[in-house]
């Protein structure tokens, strides 16, 4: 009886400790789903404030993907703009003007976008095409990173969104989340921004927070990027800091390596299979990065192959917009400016060589 005794006493302690382990992590993962910070947890009606000036950057895709599953019903989507963070600054109206009447555009980006990703999501749109509307037209927006990347980067921001996948990686999506927002350097950072509101230069500096600014309209998906251009326009955006960015990050002479292989040129064609059942007028615009490297001529040719030389223009290389540093908010991400000359090239058709080229 006493050994019996004994053991219960045992236990006790132990559950005791287990449960004084186990109080801090239960706490906070309470604290993680009441606050949930990167709003994948909750649906909201709009993922961002109607002015964005900097916080907690979330993962695009999840946003587009959950904003479309809201919308869509009302709104009848049938017009999307596909492609890494470069594609958020082609506004839904400059490229309206060059679309059917009565075209429905959205967004439908992703940070560090891959080819399965666009894939997944041309998937998606279509499996609801039949009641919601159509695949009538989409434009792309590629680069050489985006050509090569078969799958999209595992961390928070990049994670494709469970509904893509049918929840197979649904586990999976919110643990990276969770990691994310445990390490202490970013839960130290989010604790400080949610208590006073202010972005300091060490949150800024791990990339723990954004300070990005934008106007967000959840209808398109759509970021407006008044407040950057407002600074430009004032002359006080492109500071010493932002200006160095630009330096030594150009190579005028190179061209990229030859990056579509097998499995890349497998998802371009199932991509292409889903526009053609569609009968999707279709657009793929090369972007003009600013650091002047080439696409490489085989993908170009891959791509002209399988998309059509009409359907297909290649802005890499060294151009007039490449050619001044004023026309790129920073050394990866144009402008709309650029963007809206962009969409007027593609579509006029019009001697667009000689507008923007100076390489030749």
């Amino acid at each position: 009886m006493m050994k019996k005794d004994g053991f219960y006493i045992e236990m006790q302690r132990f559950a005791k400790l287990l449960a004084w382990f186990t109080l801090p992590f239960a706490a906070l993962l309470l604290f993680y789903v009441c606050a949930d910070p990167f709003k994948v947890i909750w649906t909201y009606e709009s993922y961002y404030p109607q002015q964005v000036a900097g916080g907690v950057s979330l993962n695009p895709a999840h946003v587009a993907t959950q904003n479309y599953l809201r919308h869509n019903p009302a709104e009848g989507y049938d017009s999307f703009i596909l492609g890494n963070s470069r594609s958020i600054y082609y506004p839904i109206a400059a490229w309206s003007r060059h679309l059917p009447e009565g075209s429905r555009c959205y967004h439908y980006d992703a940070a560090n976008e891959s080819l399965l990703g666009l894939w997944q999501k041309l998937q998606f749109i279509a499996s609801r095409s039949r009641k919601e509307g159509t695949l009538r037209n989409v434009l792309m927006v590629v680069d050489a990173g985006l050509l090569e990347k078969v799958e999209c980067d595992h961390w928070h921001l990049c994670e494709t969104p469970p509904v893509l996948t049918g929840y197979r990686n649904l586990v999976s999506f919110h643990w990276y989340n969770l990691k994310t927002f445990i390490t202490p350097t970013f839960l130290l950072a989010y604790v400080d921004y949610s208590l006073f509101h202010r972005l300091r230069p060490y949150m800024l500096r791990k990339s723990l927070m954004t300070d990005d600014m934008f106007i967000y309209d959840a209808r398109g998906n759509e970021c407006d990027f008044v407040p950057l251009e407002r600074e430009i326009a004032e002359g006080t955006y492109y500071t010493e800091q932002r200006q160095r960015v630009f330096e030594g990050v150009q190579f005028p002479d190179s061209v990229s390596p030859a990056v579509i292989g097998t499995r890349q040129y497998e998802l371009l064609d199932s991509i292409h299979a889903i526009l053609e059942r569609y009968g999707t007028s279709t657009q793929i615009v090369v972007s003009p990065l600013y650091n002047q490297i080439r696409l490489n001529p085989s993908d170009l040719r891959c791509l002209e192959q399988l998309f059509g030389t009409d359907h297909v223009t290649d802005f890499s290389g060294p151009n007039a917009w490449n050619a001044d540093f004023h026309n790129y908010y920073e050394a990866s991400h144009y402008r709309p400016t650029v963007a809206i000359a962009v969409l007027d090239s593609v579509y006029s058709k019009k001697s667009w060589c000689k507008i923007w080229r100076i390489r030749e």
